[in-house]
């Protein structure tokens, strides 16, 4: 008489990293003054003078810079107090946002030196990640090595009871499958970097990118 057949759920993981393809660098600019003239127009000079770091680099087809944009200059005011609690006149600033997209990782160094050496500019983040295409790619090839490990699990907790022919009859995302709750259904990730103006310079060595997925699946073995 054959067993009864033997359901086996499990979870399956998988994991790769790979190097970083582009680079979107956050900059501020930011100026005060005693009017809102003598704010803005500082302001508006460094805008400009982002542009001409940015316009000889830009190339939205091949880069190093493929993509940017610069909000508009915003304006703000506010009364500081001094330490004997004194409210002191009106201290008007600028303030403006500048996103730049590098392709070619080697020109990122070079730029933000030059950047962050235009006072009134702060370099605030770096965000590694991968292409939009290759990050589908590699998170499809990901998935499958979750379910590869999926398998292999079931496989050897039936091998461990004597049984064979393992099929599967259900598979999903973490959380879907009925009878399991969600664990480990990580995305893709990007690394991001906190970074200050210097104009000493940056020595930017990003960690590679990690893709992991996991998968639920159920099986039956005979």
């Amino acid at each position: 008489m054959s067993p009864e057949a033997l359901d086996i759920t499990v979870v399956g993981h998988g994991a790769a990293t790979y190097p970083p393809e582009q680079c979107t660098l956050s900059l501020t600019v930011r100026t005060d003054g005693r009017t809102a003239e003598s704010a803005s127009e500082p302001a508006q000079q460094l805008v400009r003078e982002l542009t001409r770091l940015v316009e000889p680099l830009y190339n939205s087809d091949g880069g190093p810079i493929d993509r940017w944009s610069v909000d508009q200059v915003r304006h703000s005011r506010h009364r500081p107090f001094n330490n004997d609690g004194e409210q002191l006149p009106y201290v008007y600033q600028a303030e403006a946002s500048v996103e730049v997209q590098f392709s070619q990782l080697d020109l990122v160094d070079a730029f933000v030196y030059a950047a962050s050496a235009l006072e009134g500019v702060s370099i605030d983040h770096f965000d590694w990640d991968l292409t939009e295409s290759s990050r589908t790619a590699r998170t499809l090839a990901v998935r499958e090595l979750a379910v590869r490990d999926a398998v292999s699990k079931a496989e050897a907790y039936a091998s461990s009871l004597g049984r064979t022919g393992v099929h599967a009859v259900a598979i999903a995302d973490p959380g879907l499958l009925p009878g399991t709750t969600e664990h480990g259904g990580a995305q893709p990730s990007a690394r991001m970097f906190a970074a200050q103006s210097s104009p000493a310079g940056f020595a930017l060595k990003p960690e590679n990118i990690t893709i992991s997925a996991s998968v639920h699946a159920r099986f039956t073995a005979s």
